[in-house]
This record gives C-alpha cells, sequence and structure tokens, in this order.
C-alpha cells in the first residue's frame, strides 16, 4: 500500500483505498488485541480491572470500556481462534469480533472450541452479515450448542431489570428501561393504543410520537406534559451570561443521576426567570473567577453542600475518557493517610473508577494547591502511565491549549 499522503485521482481509486485501509485496521486491531491479553499474563496478579484501565489509558477509552477490550481479546486470544485470525485477516472489524466474543461470554467454556469453529465457518462464506446479523447468527449457534444456557441468560437478564437516562447533545434526554421483553411489549402497546384514541380527538395537533412521549411523562410523574413537571436544577451560569451581557453557554449538572451538559445562555435567563412559577428549584452558582470557590469541612465524608460543590465543579467522573456520572465522593489523599475532607483533596468518581483507585499500583496525587488554580489530579497506573485529571472549567473561560510533555525517554503526559 502507498505511503503517500497524495490523494487517489480516481472514485475507484478511492474505493479501493478505503477498503484497503479498513483491512489495514481489522489486521491492527488484532494486534492489540494479543497485546492486550499479552498484557495480563504478565500482571497475573493483578484484577482484570486494572489491567483493563492500563488498556483504556493507552487507547484512550474509558475503564469500563477498557474492561470490555480487554475481556473481547482475552476471549478471542483463548478461546476463539478462528474469529481473531478472521479479524486478522480483515473479514470482520474490531465490533464485529467483540460481538461474537461477548457472545461467547453466556457459551459454556468446554463448548466454545465448537462455538469457534461455527463461527470460523460461516465467517469463511464471505456473507455480508451486519452487526444485529452477525450476533443473531452468534446467539443462534451459541443455542444449538447449549439450551439450558441460553435460558440461565435471559433469567440473569431479568435480575438485572433497570431504569438509567442519558443527556443527548440536543437539549433531551434518552430514558432507557430494561425490562423483560413481554413487559416492554405490553407497555407498548398500551402507550401506542393509548395514542392512537387521543390523535382522533379533533382539537389534537401533536404527533402520534409526541403524545406517546407525554404519556410516558405523565404516567410516571402525574403530569400533563413534561413542560409541566416541578424538577430541581443546578445550573452553573457565567455572570455576564446571567445578566444578558454574554452568550457564553451554561451548564446543568443533575445531582441524581443521569448527564448533564451545556445549554444556552437563553435558555439558562428562561429557567431561571420561570422557575417560580413552574414550581422548578433553581441553584445558581455564579463562576466570576477562573474557579469555584473552596470549602472545608471536620467530617470524614463528603456530604451536604460540600459534595454538592465537587458535583457542580467536576460534573463527570474525574478519570480521563470516563464521563461517568459521579456516584462517589472521594478523598485523593486517603483518610487513612491524613487526607483532609476538603474540596482540594476530593474529586467525584464513578463506582468503578473509585474502586479502581483501591488496586495495587494505583496512585492519585493532587496537584491543585491554590483554590483560584484549576483543581488538577495526577493518575498513574501499575504500569507507570501518567495522565493529569483538570476539571472541567466554568462556563466562560478559555481553556489552555492541551499539550504533551516528555517528561523521561519514552513518557510522554498530556496536559493542559
Amino acid at each position: 500500500m502507498t505511503t503517500s499522503d497524495e490523494l487517489p485521482a480516481t472514485a475507484g481509486e478511492c474505493v479501493a483505498m478505503l477498503e484497503e485501509l479498513e483491512a489495514l485496521k481489522s489486521h491492527l486491531a488484532a494486534r492489540q488485541a494479543r497485546l492486550a491479553a499479552r498484557l495480563e499474563d504478565l500482571q497475573a496478579d493483578a484484577s482484570a480491572r486494572s489491567v483493563g484501565a492500563q488498556v483504556a489509558l493507552a487507547r484512550h477509552e474509558s475503564p469500563h470500556r477498557g474492561t470490555r477490550l480487554l475481556s473481547m481479546a482475552c476471549t478471542l486470544v483463548d478461546d476463539l481462534p478462528h474469529v481473531l485470525q478472521a479479524l486478522e485477516d480483515g473479514l470482520i472489524n474490531e465490533h464485529r469480533a467483540e460481538i461474537l466474543a461477548s457472545e461467547a461470554e453466556h457459551v459454556h467454556s468446554a463448548l466454545r472450541p465448537d462455538y469457534d469453529t461455527a463461527l470460523g465457518e460461516l465467517l469463511g462464506t464471505g456473507a455480508p452479515l451486519g452487526d444485529r446479523a452477525l450476533r443473531l447468527a452468534a446467539q443462534r449457534i451459541a443455542m444449538r450448542l447449549d439450551d439450558q444456557a441460553a435460558a440461565r441468560r435471559r433469567e440473569r437478564a431479568h435480575r438485572n431489570r433497570r431504569v438509567t437516562s442519558w443527556r443527548r447533545e440536543d437539549g433531551t434526554t434518552q430514558i432507557t428501561a430494561v425490562v423483560s421483553d413481554v413487559h416492554a411489549a405490553a407497555i407498548m402497546q398500551s402507550l401506542h393504543q393509548r395514542a392512537e384514541a387521543l390523535k382522533t380527538q379533533p382539537d389534537e395537533d401533536r404527533s402520534h410520537s409526541q403524545i406517546v412521549a407525554d404519556l410516558f411523562v405523565s404516567r410516571l410523574t402525574g403530569q400533563i406534559t413534561a413542560t409541566h413537571t416541578p424538577v430541581a436544577l443546578n445550573i452553573v451560569i457565567s455572570a455576564e451570561a446571567l445578566l444578558g451581557d454574554g452568550d457564553e453557554p451554561a451548564e446543568v449538572v443533575p445531582m441524581y443521576g443521569g448527564a448533564g451538559g451545556p445549554i444556552p445562555a437563553s435558555v439558562a435567563r428562561k429557567l431561571v426567570c420561570s422557575a417560580p412559577e413552574m414550581g422548578t428549584r433553581v441553584r445558581r452558582l455564579f463562576a466570576d473567577t477562573d474557579q469555584l470557590v473552596a470549602m472545608e469541612s471536620t467530617s470524614r465524608t463528603f456530604d451536604g453542600l460540600l459534595r454538592q460543590f465537587i458535583t457542580l465543579r467536576d460534573r463527570t467522573c474525574r478519570t480521563p475518557w470516563c464521563n461517568a456520572p459521579i456516584r462517589q465522593h472521594d478523598h485523593i489523599t486517603p483518610d487513612h493517610q491524613g487526607g483532609p475532607t476538603s474540596i482540594p483533596n476530593g474529586q467525584g468518581l464513578c463506582t468503578a473508577c473509585n474502586q479502581l483507585k483501591e488496586e495495587p499500583g494505583w496512585h492519585h496525587r493532587v496537584l491543585h494547591h491554590y483554590d483560584l488554580d484549576p483543581h488538577d489530579v495526577e493518575i498513574t497506573s501499575p504500569a507507570g502511565q501518567t495522565v493529569h485529571s483538570r476539571a472541567p472549567d466554568p462556563p466562560g473561560l478559555i481553556p489552555p491549549e492541551p499539550t504533551w510533555t516528555e517528561e523521561s525517554p519514552g513518557h510522554w503526559v498530556l496536559s493542559a
């Protein structure tokens, strides 16, 4: 393959190069899988969570994603050599290899060679299977090999039923309910049947989808529509934007799960002004300095306003590339080592990252010493990787450009 940066002259050459590069990406993904599995072999005493987090740092992924990539790598190397070879040969991409490896987790170890062989034969046909078709084919193979295991999988999944939310990038939030397929069918049937009945009313101007969404809200909250639902908001906004002299977006930070994000300054001003009418409680934090002010507590735990302050400052888990909602408030220097319960020594983490911090070989160090300095934490992994975790800037502050610094030969650190 040519290494020139010059682009092809014809459409046919473009397509051919795209296909060639896709095969190369798959080949490199297979190499990464072998390296990740090798890393686990070299750190046999470390937990999968610790090794997965190191894979995540190296690949600039979240710790959860790193653990999944490590699991896929070990499954491919140890149990699915035919699938790994298909990835290396460019027959499938990394995402589809992960699909097949994840389905293998539900197959008994004694039956995985048969599962791998059947998949190898399927992939060898060159059938153009998309993600869903490939997953369904893998599930059929697994069910043929072990019907009882498939039944137990359904039982486990039902025990893990839950409801979660995730903020989209357009001012809406996606609420996901994991329930049994039977209950899901009943819920959707009930919503759609009622929506069809309401749609026939002469004064109804909402679309069918809008009616379904409003019914979903009303049945859960007792409110007629989403716009009449009282909520508690935490808005971080610059003084200029609040007073109408600036257009810097504000930041909504939820306190009970989910993920926040920026909202237009005009929307933030409207929320603040209309809060009494809507029955909405709004906590406004003014970012009129480079950083929010600091607090301290004599308690050993982060609670009350101190806990809320850390949540509002950090917004999401402080581990680089994680972005999960904050679930726990952690002493960077542990309490038993004399670490104070203070803003500089506090950070918001998700549950998994807080547990990872206690694994052997992981070290967090506070680099923040003055209240008006950006809050910065240095994280070092068992393999010697070092990254900086810097709290997000409040609205209105232009962050510095990130730079890479070589602290020692071959050892680079990303800093802002």
